[in-house]
Formats: structure tokens, sequence, C-alpha cells
């Protein structure tokens, strides 16, 4: 990889028997968006945790997969929820409206700094 070329997103999925975690690594924008949306796809009826602890950026692409996977997960008797993100993925989340959807539980307090 050059100077150049920007990170690949790189998942890990580590399959517990009762839920199944992706850890996600790198940007989730319109070029890596798909390769996440195809290792979830299989899961959707299972319950699923994403680490996005190592996501620095998303834009609206991956705003729209983390709902619409959320939505097929719901449909298809499991679930998606975000359990861990960086401060700039949970400002988009916040902006969007879409952070009460996707966050799981009270891990995730207010912050001053984030709308």
């Amino acid at each position: 990889m050059n100077a150049t070329t920007p990170p690949s997103l790189v998942i890990d999925v580590v399959d517990t028997g009762d839920t199944v975690l992706f850890r996600v690594r790198g940007e989730l924008d319109l070029r890596t968006g798909p390769r996440l949306d195809r290792a979830l796809t299989p899961f959707h009826a299972r319950c699923c945790e994403l680490d996005l602890a190592e996501v620095p950026f998303t834009d609206s692409t991956g705003v729209n997969l983390l709902v619409r996977n959320h939505r097929h997960a719901a449909r298809a008797g499991g679930s998606l929820r975000i359990v861990s993100v960086t401060r700039p993925v949970l400002r988009v989340l916040r902006l969007t409206g879409t952070a009460a959807l996707l966050l799981a539980g009270d891990g995730f307090s207010e912050d001053p700094d984030v709308p």
C-alpha cells in the first residue's frame, strides 16, 4: 500500500455462539461499505454487535448501511447494535438521529462536545 492508497476496511468476526461480534477497522464509506454489508447479511437472524472503536470516519453510506442492516436483523428475528464507537462516528450518528436506534444501552453518555 502506498501513501495515496486509503486503508481498506478490516472486519474480524467473533462468533461466541450467543452473539456475533464484528470488530471493524478502517473508514466506512461508499468504497468500503459493501464489504461490511456482505459480512453482516448472513447473520441477520442472530444477535450481532458492532465494535466500531477503530472506525475513524463514516459517511451517509455507512449510516444507511447500519440502519438497513439493523432493520433486516429485526425482521429476521435478530438484532444489530453498536457496542463501541469513535467520537467522530458517534457525532455522525447523533447528527443523523440514528444513535438511539443503533447504540447499545447507556454506555454512551452525553458529551457536550458531541451534538
